[in-house]
């Protein structure tokens, strides 16, 4: 044992030796093989004959090798999400027009932040895990145009209509017929709506004693169709009407807000936008017979699915941004047909001509 220590020992010092000798390499000193190469302090020496002695070369600077830094891949939400869609095409996928649709209305959104800068009055026989999913919605609402609505909204969630009369009536709000007994509602079933700074939202469906109704993706939807309907008007929506040049019509308002409310749906994970389109769109028996777009801006016809699927051509084909600019660009240009052609780029006439073409690829029916 003794004796492999010191044969350690006498190694050790050998080592840092020969380490030390190559450190030492200059020009001139001598070299024991012409053409030996030595690298020592960023320089390179050659050995070399001189004479009669065999010595180190001048040194020459080695070049550093260019580092080629690898470019990082972007990360999977960097990359845009390539659609086949093309604006204002009139036969295409379904959902090809759908998802592009959504996917603008995501990327112009952003990271919302939720906000809870509104009034909010709930009536107390709303359960804790409704209001739990409503309020989200809401709040999700308000943070993505909390720059529009800018903590305006006043909001009533209820169970009955004469809880909701009650309520809105001692606050001095209301929205409606303002003779009627209820707000917007003849007190017989859900009712939903909206005025310029109120969203009204009544399920007595839902809360009646023994009810067969059941949470379905509709009733889902309504917090942030209703509160949409809010953002219209801020942005520059009047209730004017259909006689009046600046009149939007209905396809327009509840289409969008329906639109809305089922893209919140899906993004919140509380339901499928799939779901709700196919219920108010392609399954909806009221588009078993075809009539033109145009016609649906009165309250006997449904403009709700229709609407959708024309907020969809429309959000798909210009973007989002540039759809909520029809009721920005109305308010002052001073009428629909001119702020619907500055925001879009198409006449309204050639926008009508272009739906009724692609309906088909709706699945809404076709003319």
């Amino acid at each position: 044992m003794k004796r492999m220590i010191r044969a350690l020992a006498f190694m050790i010092p050998m080592v840092l030796v020969a380490s030390n000798s190559y450190a030492a390499v200059k020009a001139g000193s001598a070299c024991t093989k012409v053409g030996t190469k030595s690298v020592s302090g960023g320089k390179s020496y050659t050995c070399i004959k001189s004479g009669k002695k065999l010595v180190w070369s001048k040194s020459v600077v080695v070049a550093k090798p260019s580092v080629t830094k690898p470019t990082p891949a972007p990360s999977a939400s960097a990359i845009p999400v390539s659609v086949a869609f093309t604006p204002w095409a009139s036969s295409f996928v379904t959902e090809d027009m759908t998802k592009a649709a959504l996917s603008s209305t995501s990327a112009y959104l952003g990271t919302v932040k939720p906000s809870n800068a509104y009034t909010y009055t709930v009536d107390p026989a709303i359960t804790e895990s409704d209001r739990a999913w409503i309020t989200k919605m809401l709040d999700y609402t308000n943070g993505a145009f909390s720059e529009v609505l800018q903590g305006r909204v006043k909001v009533y969630l209820g169970t009955t209509h004469e809880w909701s009369a009650t309520v809105m009536r001692a606050a001095g709000d209301w929205v409606g017929d303002p003779k009627g007994p209820y707000p917007c509602s003849d007190g017989t079933r859900d009712a939903y709506c909206a005025g310029e700074n109120i969203a009204l939202m009544i399920y007595s469906d839902i809360y009646k004693p023994n009810s067969n109704y059941r949470w379905d993706v509709g009733r889902r939807s309504t917090p942030a169709h209703e509160l949409f309907h809010t953002v219209q008007f801020a942005l520059g929506g009047r209730n004017l009407g259909p006689d009046d040049p600046a009149h939007i019509p209905r396809w327009l308002m509840e289409g969008s807000a329906n639109y809305f409310g089922y893209f919140m749906v899906d993004t919140l994970g509380i339901d499928s936008y799939g779901s709700g389109r196919g219920n108010q769109v392609s399954m909806n028996r009221a588009y078993k017979t075809v009539v033109p777009l145009v016609e649906y801006d009165n309250f006997t016809s449904d403009p709700y699915g229709i609407g959708q699927a024309a907020t969809e051509y429309l959000i798909a084909s210009v973007g989002f941004e540039n759809f909520l600019n029809i009721w920005r660009f109305t308010k002052s240009e001073g009428t629909f047909a001119k702020g619907f052609a500055k925001a879009t780029g198409i006449e309204l006439s050639d926008f009508y001509a272009k739906f009724e073409g692609a309906r088909g690829s709706m699945k809404i029916g076709s003319l």
